[in-house]
């Protein structure tokens, strides 16, 4: 199934709705351990993810260099990932 563009920016709002917790418009380390932690359980995957690989994971997807994800990050990792079956 493929998404709209339309459908991705939803989602991206809602995300950034649910853990942007200091309403920055960016989601800091702490705030995307939290997103992570609660899509692996949503998963059932028994696993937690730690500083190191949160750190890996923003730096990875980090295209303004801040250290922080915006919106406009977010949402082409979720362009990627929900579009690339």
């Amino acid at each position: 199934m493929s998404y709209s563009d339309q459908q991705i920016r939803d989602a991206v709002d809602a995300v950034f709705k649910a853990f942007d917790t200091d309403n920055s418009n960016s989601l800091d380390a702490n705030e995307v351990q939290s997103l992570i932690n609660a899509a692996l359980k949503h998963m059932n995957a028994n696993r937690q993810v730690n500083a190191d690989e949160i750190a890996k994971f923003i730096k990875a997807v980090d295209s303004s260099g801040d250290g922080k994800i915006q919106k406009p990050e977010l949402f082409e990792i979720f362009k990627k990932v929900l579009n690339s079956k």
